[in-house]
């Protein structure tokens, strides 16, 4: 029996499992005309339209509101195949992602990009305390919700969240960075 047997991970969607930079990129040059573009490696804010000039945020928006949009974001680089491997070690994976309009676009993208099973156990939590699980991987630096949560964060690694200290990953650099230290206060 693997290490990982009975272990929980859960695993955002936007910037963790599909590239949210690059295909918001795509269809935000899509439009056309003279608009700003912040190159991803830039962004400083985990939400996009943070990054944008106050007139333009309402477009980012509705740029990313777009049906569709979620459909053609790209997977990470690496994601499918290390997903694979942790479930072949044992782990429990469950994609923990927030509500919204989209949700069945995000849910259908998963299907087709990682199976449908695990798109079929997806959760969408406004809160993401409330899902139980042992790792609780995501870009968003601060995750917390309600209550504490049972989870352990990973932080997993992008241009607006590297000012932060902490464990972290990316698909790329997982063999030497999972399962992260546990450090004790």
């Amino acid at each position: 029996m693997s290490v990982a047997a009975g272990q929980r991970l859960l695993i955002d969607l936007d910037g963790v499992l599909a590239d949210f930079d690059l295909g918001f990129v795509r269809a935000w040059q899509a439009l056309g005309g003279e608009r700003p573009l912040v190159a991803p490696a830039t962004r400083r804010h985990f939400h996009l339209c943070d990054d944008y000039p106050a007139i333009w945020r309402d477009a980012v928006t509705a740029t990313i509101a777009q049906p569709g949009f979620y459909r053609q974001l790209p997977p990470m680089p690496g994601a499918q195949a290390v997903l694979a491997q942790l479930a072949r070690q044992g782990y429990a994976l469950t994609v923990c992602t927030s509500p919204g309009p989209s949700l069945a676009e995000r849910q259908g993208w998963l299907a087709e990009h990682f199976g449908p099973a695990l798109a079929a156990s997806m959760l969408a939590l406004a809160d993401k305390t409330l899902a139980d699980g042992d790792w609780l991987i995501d870009d968003n630096p601060h995750p917390y919700g309600a209550q504490p949560p049972r989870w352990q964060h990973v932080l997993f690694d992008q241009p607006y969240n590297r000012h932060l200290p902490g464990p972290r990953v990316s698909w790329l650099n997982w063999p030497t960075h999972w399962p992260p230290i546990q450090t004790l206060a």
